[in-house]
C-alpha cells in the first residue's frame, strides 16, 4: 500500500472517532481509537528517511502515544488506567523532546532561547496548574510533572525554528501547541467541570496535534537527507 494511504486512513478514522464521540457510541470508541496512531506510525514509518536515527524518537513517541490511548480507554475501570495514560504519554513527551532538542543541536547557527516564548509557556502552564491545584486531589505531583513536560516540549519545539526547518516547524510547532491545547482542554474537563462537547474538542486537537508533528518531522527528515 502507498505511504499516503495511512494518512487517509488516519484521517477517515479521526472522523469516525468524533462521530463515535457525537452519537455516544463509547463501544466503537474502544475499537476505532486505537487505530489512529497506528495509522499515522504506519504512515510515518513507511515514508521517513530509513537511515536516520532520529525517526526512532518519533517512532517511540507515537507508540508511547498508542499506548497513552488505549489505558485512557480504560480509565472508567480504576485510577491507576488514568495513571498508565498519563505515564505513557510522558514519554512520549519526552521522546518529542529529545527530537527537538537533536535538531537544535545539528543547528550550524543555533537561535538564542527567547524569554518571550519560555515566559508566555511558563505563565500560561503555571497559571492553569494553579488554577487547576484545589481540584486535583492527590494526583498533584505527576499531573505537575506531566503539564512541565509538555510545556517544555512546545517551548524547545518552538527554538528550532530557522531559514533550513520553516517548512517542517510550520507544521510541527504548531503540533506542539495543538498537543497542549488538547491536554489543557482534557484537564479542565476531568479535574474542574465537564463543558460541551469536550470529547470532541479534545479528540479533534488531539488528532491534528499528532498529525502535525508527524508531518513537521517528515519534512524535515527529508529536508535532511536532501541537505
Amino acid at each position: 500500500m502507498n505511504s499516503k494511504y495511512w494518512c487517509y486512513l488516519f484521517f477517515a478514522d479521526l472522523l469516525a472517532e468524533l462521530t463515535a464521540i457525537a452519537l455516544k457510541r463509547n463501544e466503537v470508541q474502544l475499537f476505532i481509537k486505537p487505530l489512529l496512531v497506528i495509522f499515522l506510525f504506519a504512515w510515518f514509518m513507511l515514508s521517513s528517511v530509513k537511515l536516520s536515527p532520529l525517526r526512532y524518537f518519533i517512532a517511540a513517541a507515537l507508540f508511547f502515544s498508542w499506548m497513552g490511548d488505549v489505558f485512557l480507554l480504560m480509565e472508567a475501570k480504576g485510577a491507576g488506567w488514568f495513571m498508565a495514560g498519563l505515564g505513557s504519554f510522558l514519554l512520549a513527551h519526552i521522546m518529542y523532546i529529545l527530537f527537538f532538542l537533536e535538531l537544535r543541536r545539528k543547528q550550524l547557527a543555533q537561535q538564542p532561547w527567547n524569554p518571550f516564548i519560555i515566559t508566555v509557556v511558563a505563565v500560561y502552564a503555571i497559571s492553569l496548574f494553579g488554577f487547576l491545584y484545589p481540584h486535583i486531589g492527590n494526583l498533584k505531583l505527576p499531573v505537575g510533572i506531566y503539564a512541565f513536560a509538555i510545556a517544555a516540549m512546545l517551548v524547545i519545539a518552538a527554538h528550532t525554528f530557522n531559514k533550513s526547518t520553516q517548512n517542517a516547524a510550520s507544521y510541527y510547532i504548531p503540533g506542539a501547541a495543538l498537543f497542549v491545547i488538547s491536554d489543557s482542554l482534557l484537564a479542565l474537563n476531568k479535574f474542574y467541570h465537564p463543558f460541551p462537547f469536550a470529547g470532541s474538542c479534545i479528540m479533534l486537537t488531539y488528532g491534528l496535534a499528532q498529525f502535525a508533528i508527524t508531518k513537521g518531522s517528515l519534512l524535515y527528515l527529508a529536508g535532511e537527507k536532501n541537505g
